[in-house]
């Protein structure tokens, strides 16, 4: 990328707090680089756990609240960041304008390359989400492995424990879809919008849609591009 056009996106970053950003989490050779851009209207509510590069760092390689989305409100829509527990970034990663990432004390969320958020989602992680590479999430999407309140047996055995969540490489979820708890999709799958998913499909190649037990594979053999 040219020099112009960094000095473009520049402006519109908030240059106060991708400073904070990037030296609260990264070593001073890694932060000098600047690979967090975080943009205006991000809150930046908990700056805690680690994050972790399993690439080379460069400038402007995670950005943190861009607008990208039409139909939002750029005026009120914010972008907020509530992070105990660790993030790995495998490559570059853009989470659009109104998403919101809670990543817990004890929990990990893997990006892969190329990930994209395009805004207005929720990444919940309280035990473990990864994202291979070239993943595409669309707007009002709610990802979250954890049910947050316990349901238990009248012996008091929890019975609805976190579980990991894990996308393939190359999946493209539709807007307002949900993701629960212990969903695995395999690779180059698309989700339906308005889809609801609370089990695993790893079929790879494959249209998936609908909600919760009816929720089915709609199509095989497909490609799509971004």
């Amino acid at each position: 990328m040219s020099l112009s056009k960094y000095l473009s996106i520049l402006c519109k970053v908030n240059l106060i707090k991708t400073f904070y950003f990037n030296f609260k989490y990264l070593p001073f050779k890694q932060a000098v680089r600047l690979p967090f851009f975080i943009y205006w209207h991000t809150d930046l509510y908990k700056v805690n756990g680690s994050i972790a590069f399993q690439t080379t760092p460069h400038m402007g390689m995670v950005k943190i609240g861009p607008h990208g989305l039409g139909t939002q409100d750029t005026r009120y829509s914010r972008t907020m960041w509530e992070v105990d527990g660790k993030l790995i970034i495998k490559g570059k990663a853009s989470i659009g304008r109104g998403s919101k990432i809670s990543i817990g004390p004890k929990a990990t969320l893997t990006l892969g390359d190329e990930f994209c958020i395009t805004g207005d989602s929720s990444i919940v992680c309280q035990k473990e989400i990864t994202f291979g590479d070239n993943c595409l999430l669309s707007w009002h999407i709610l990802i979250m492995d954890t049910d947050f309140h316990h349901i238990m047996t009248e012996d008091e055995k929890v019975i609805n424990q976190p579980k990991p969540i894990h996308f393939g490489d190359h999946v493209w979820i539709g807007c307002r879809c949900t993701i629960l708890k212990g969903v695995t999709i395999a690779d180059n799958c698309v989700i339906a919008a308005n889809s609801t998913l609370t089990k695993s499909y790893e079929h790879p190649h494959s249209v998936i849609g609908g909600h919760g037990k009816e929720a089915a594979i709609l199509k095989e053999n497909i490609q799509w591009k971004s």
